[in-house]
């Protein structure tokens, strides 16, 4: 998501989808992998909860989000032209 931020003062469409991608869509990736290692670790009866895992997932995913939007407006600008 930080690769992605630099990006968006670039102009272009092509600069901007690999923003996007690199910053809205690996980061969701990246959360689905951490839940499914936690979910096969949470298998184990030696388990113990990591309590910033998931306030951090809500952090990247809304700063993901935001990432994306900033992206997807100079791109949505430059085709409705």
């Amino acid at each position: 998501m930080l690769a992605s931020l630099p990006l968006i003062a670039a102009d272009g469409i092509p600069t901007h989808v690999v923003g996007y991608v690199a910053g809205g869509l690996l980061p969701i990736l990246l959360v689905g992998l951490v839940r499914r290692i936690d979910l096969d670790r949470r298998r184990s009866p030696y388990y113990r909860p990591v309590s910033l895992v998931r306030p951090a997932l809500v952090v990247l995913l809304v700063a993901s989000l935001v990432a994306a939007g900033l992206h997807i407006w100079p791109i949505a600008t430059e085709l409705s032209r």
